[in-house]
């Protein structure tokens, strides 16, 4: 019964490729049937062919997989909603069989089985990347493939290490036994690189900015969190040299990510940078507070996701994502809204959701720069629209919704937690993000912002590998 959250969009994909009359309905039953599945399954583990879980390939449904399941394939049928009438039946069926490999990937319990899930979802995700085959999308997707490929030959190379010591692929008897920390170096690598992380993700740039409409929400939102929950699972695992490696590297990357946001000029490479230090907070999270990664996840699929949705229809309104080409360009009233709330989101500051997250992980002082940075990209963004406040558009009342929930959450959430409100942390913030946007009026017209490319293939390469050296020494 497991297995049917993940065949039956799989299942529906097939049938849409020759019902190709009936798309819309087989898309709309199959996230039905997923949804009433996700709701009466029982928790519990299962293994295929009633074999041992040593021998055997391991399935495990419980309430953080149901939680995560639900939710991602809520927001997968909002963006259908959005597009169904923009592609053909073949899209929708490879658009289906990412769904379920999504949703097969997260039940997967085995080393091996967890690659074919994730491999599955890449070579998708390349097919649907560049689905109008325009030149720029097509080497966008190959730049994916090939960065894919590297990162998860990374990654069997661990998994074969962890195979010739242990004799089994399970996922959970390998942690229970302690993972060997030279094949851990090796699927670190390759988990990072496939998860967006700043150095490793050379892909992530293009790939983000160049999708198809649709794409780059499910890209954002989700794909780029798989290799993560990976790391999530092992977090037990991780030996106190490496996670205090890892923590660093994460406030690096955070930070630079976000430099390099503020000096992006098309809207959703903008979207892409961003993506890239929220990415480095999820690692954060992992590291500190593993607990509440899958709250991160459901956050940050949402928040960016919804980002994303909205520079996607502001790009084909206007024909273009260069800001310079937007300025003055016009946003209603309730979209502009939308776009301060969910930026605030993501930012950190008292009382949004990162906030919170932030505050449960009690992180370095230095990391408040981020908020600095914050501040200079927020109000680039921001001041790149006039607003027609007398407009409203309503093409947005599920992220309305999302909003309203988000604010019940916040809301519960400081009305149940004991703890006195640190004023003058809060303060500190709010100053550094004022800053941050006094400091980019001042410069703006003194200083140009070029926006720099680092990520070649040979200059990405080089980063995996040394990441890949100073992993290995942290063995030592």
């Amino acid at each position: 019964m497991i297995l049917l959250v993940s065949l039956i969009p799989i299942s529906f994909g097939i049938l849409t490729y020759f019902f190709k009359k009936k798309t819309s309905l087989l898309v709309t039953i199959s996230y039905i049937l997923t949804f009433l599945f996700l709701t009466i399954l029982q928790e519990g583990s299962f293994v295929v062919g009633n074999y041992s879980a040593l021998k055997g390939i391991e399935f495990t449904f419980n309430f953080t997989i149901k939680f995560l399941l639900i939710l991602f394939n809520l927001f997968s049928l909002i963006t259908f909603f959005r597009i169904y009438k923009n592609y053909d039946h073949i899209f929708f069926t490879l658009w289906l069989l990412l769904t379920g490999s999504i949703n097969g990937f997260f039940m997967s319990r085995d080393f091996f089985n967890i690659y074919v899930h994730l491999e599955l979802a890449s070579i998708l995700t390349f097919l649907l990347l560049s689905y109008d085959k325009n030149e720029i999308r097509i080497w966008a997707a190959l730049k994916y493939m090939m960065m894919s490929l590297v990162s998860l030959n990374f990654y069997l190379i661990g998994v074969g290490i962890l195979y010739s010591n242990s004799g089994t692929l399970n996922l959970n008897y390998n942690l229970s036994n302690g993972i060997n920390t030279f094949a851990f170096s090796f699927i670190l690598t390759g988990l990072l690189t496939k998860g967006g992380l700043f150095f490793l993700s050379g892909w992530l740039p293009d790939a983000h900015t160049e999708a198809v409409k649709g794409i780059s929400p499910i890209l954002s939102g989700m794909i780029v969190k798989l290799p993560l929950f990976i790391i999530f699972l092992l977090t037990p695992s991780l030996p106190i040299e490496l996670k205090n490696f890892l923590y660093y590297f994460a406030g690096i990357t955070a930070i630079c990510a976000s430099i390099f946001t503020l000096l992006q000029n098309d809207i959703k490479k903008f979207m892409a940078y961003s993506t890239m230090t929220q990415m480095s907070y999820g690692l954060m999270v992992i590291l500190l507070q593993p607990s509440l990664f899958p709250y991160f996840i459901v956050f940050h699929l949402f928040t960016k996701g919804f980002l994303f949705m909205i520079a996607e229809d502001i790009y084909e309104k206007n024909g273009t994502k260069n800001l310079k080409e937007l300025q003055g360009s016009q946003i209603s009233l309730d979209t502009f809204f939308l776009l301060l709330f969910l930026l605030m989101n993501l930012g950190g500051l008292f009382p949004f959701s990162l906030y919170i997250l932030k505050d449960n992980l009690s992180l370095p002082y230095f990391l408040e720069v981020n908020i600095f940075i914050f501040g200079m990209y927020f109000y680039k963004l921001l001041n790149t629209f006039n607003v027609n406040k007398k407009k409203f558009e309503y093409q947005y009342w599920y992220m309305f919704i999302f909003v309203i929930l988000n604010v019940v959450y916040i809301t519960y959430y400081f009305k149940i937690t004991p703890f006195d409100l640190p004023i003058l942390k809060i303060l500190t913030e709010y100053l550094l993000f004022a800053a941050g946007i006094l400091s980019f009026l001042f410069l703006r017209k003194k200083v140009s912002l070029p926006s720099i490319e680092i990520y070649s293939f040979e200059n990405s390469f080089i980063y995996q590998i040394s990441f890949l050296l100073f992993a290995l020494l942290m063995e030592m």
